[in-house]
């Protein structure tokens, strides 16, 4: 089925399809658009709280492509793109406004598998709820990702650099596990990470084009960095933190924890705890 969708009059051409699946009360959705000729930046807001989700780059000529399997008696499709303003929605609606409840397994066997264009600049917002997520923003023209996330585990990735001028990675773990991986990739001006009783795992690989700065707001977790040899690392923190702050390479300067040689180091990560983390620990990889 092809249908015409857009806001404010706005016209666009989008290619849906809805199908049946197996079990009686899930169906499958796959909406696909193809990059107009002056598109405009992509504010991408993807909304999908239960189930697995998939983000990478995909086809070049298309703008954004998503296939959805869902609970039809719970959820309903919904996709909104603007072509003026860039502004896009995905994700599920629940049926009658009621919220996400998981109630039985079949539920967990939602997936949304979404792609965008990587030569467009992506301004991403992907609130997951409890979905476990997969996450590769490598080849995006990416300009910011905000995740939020209240599932066991989410995992992202930057699987190769990005394009365009990343000012802010927001990542929200709520009480899962967060695993971020090559994030020098990214290129981001400013990494937040703030949740729960969680645990994070930081990879600093990659290919650096910037000094990075992290602000960790964790309460009760635990923060892993990996940070390849050579890059200069500073910990500003609390007195009361900084007192118990001990890792291999690290030395007490003022009121900060530093590499030795910080200053003249090619690249540079700042890390802010802004609060009282249960415990650090600074892997030193090979780039």
């Amino acid at each position: 089925m092809t249908r015409w969708s857009g806001c404010r009059g706005a016209l666009a051409l989008a290619t849906v399809v809805a199908a049946p699946v197996a079990a009686q009360s899930m169906r499958s959705y796959t909406v696909a658009r193809p990059v107009p000729a002056a598109p405009v930046p992509l504010r991408a807001t993807v909304d999908f709280g239960a189930g697995r989700v998939a983000i990478r780059a995909g086809d070049p000529g298309q703008l954004y492509a998503t296939r959805l399997q869902y609970d039809a008696e719970r959820f309903t499709p919904s996709q909104r793109y603007d072509p003026r303003t860039g502004i896009l929605r995905l994700g599920l609606d629940p049926i009658g406004g009621a919220g996400i409840r998981v109630t039985s397994r079949q539920h967990l066997d939602q997936q949304a598998q979404i792609a965008f264009a990587p030569g467009v600049p992506l301004l991403l917002d992907a609130n997951l709820g409890a979905s476990d997520a997969t996450i590769d923003l490598g080849g995006l023209a990416l300009t910011s990702v905000a995740v939020r996330s209240s599932a066991s585990s989410t995992e992202l990735r930057v699987s190769a650099p990005t394009t365009g001028s990343c000012r802010l990675a927001s990542l929200s773990i709520g009480a899962g596990t967060l695993v971020a991986r090559e994030l020098a990739n990214a290129a981001c001006e400013q990494l937040r990470i703030e949740g729960g009783v969680g645990r994070a795992v930081l990879d600093f690989r990659g290919s650096w084009r910037r000094d990075a700065q992290v602000v960790v707001d964790l309460a009760m977790g635990t923060l892993t960095l990996q940070v390849p040899r050579g890059i200069g690392v500073r910990f500003v923190a609390t007195e009361r933190f900084l007192s118990r702050l001990s890792a291999e390479g690290l030395t007490r300067r003022g009121e900060a924890w530093e590499t030795p040689g910080y200053e003249a180091a090619a690249h540079h990560l700042s890390v802010m705890l802004t609060t009282n983390v249960a415990g650090v620990e600074v892997e030193w990889v090979e780039p």
